[in-house]
């Protein structure tokens, strides 16, 4: 079991009290806290993945009901955040990239921008947001592919992408990993919550490397975390 994590980095030990009523303090304090389901949840998946089966068949139930109002979260202060922080970590170019529970398509969107050569596939379950991620990669004017489907037992063929990257969602270890080629990289990214995803990486670190990681490290960024995968090979 990893440490508890390590006092949040909005507050200053001279900080008067007065400070703590401060709105951007307390928002970072609530988008970084709040969520503590986070810990149990991604612990489970991690070490029961049989649970994502079931879990997919709820989330798109879930997901399909506030897809219209889900493209309002991807403008919280902060979202995007923990995802800049990722790739900034990442080397090289990959060539095809997958973007497993893309939602509305706000990573896919952010990953066809940073790599304009790569091809860019966003999956999710949820049939109406796949829908409004086409529309927005539309609007923008980018090319990438949506599909409907299970992200935790998909068709594409094993070894197919480079970089597969799940943005709040499930931990897919054992899929992302038999989709990458040798040495690709799988990028879980959580936008809020990056105590509670730093108490469960431990957990979900030791599920990819079983499903054929080297290694794994992960890093608190803003109110959220991210962690790096790379295949075996």
């Amino acid at each position: 079991m990893p440490s508890w994590p390590s006092d949040p980095p909005f507050l200053d030990e001279n900080q008067e009290g007065a400070d703590l009523l401060n709105p951007s303090v307390l928002r970072g304090l609530l988008l970084s806290y709040a969520p503590a389901a986070l810990t149990p949840a991604l612990w489970a998946f991690a070490t029961a993945p049989e649970r994502l089966t079931w879990t997919t068949q709820l989330s798109s139930r879930l997901f399909s009901a506030v897809s219209p109002l889900y493209d309002e979260l991807t403008e919280v202060e902060g979202y995007g955040e923990a995802l800049e922080q990722a790739l900034l970590d990442l080397r090289g170019v990959p060539a095809r990239i997958l973007d497993l529970g893309t939602g509305t398509g706000y990573a896919a969107r952010r990953l066809k921008r940073q790599y304009p050569r790569a091809e860019v596939i966003g999956v999710d379950a949820s049939a109406d947001m796949v829908a409004i991620a086409r529309h927005n990669a539309q609007t923008e004017d980018l090319d990438i592919q949506f599909k409907v489907g299970d992200a935790a037992r998909l068709g594409f063929e094993d070894a197919g992408f480079d970089l597969v990257v799940a943005q709040n969602a499930p931990p897919f270890c054992d899929e992302m990993l038999r989709l990458l080629r040798p040495r690709g990289k799988a990028v879980l990214v959580y936008s809020f919550g990056g105590p509670w995803v730093e108490l469960a990486w431990s957990a979900i670190a030791k599920r990819l490397e079983r499903s054929g990681a080297s290694h794994a490290r992960g890093k608190r960024a803003g109110f959220g975390f991210y962690g790096i995968a790379r295949k075996r090979g």
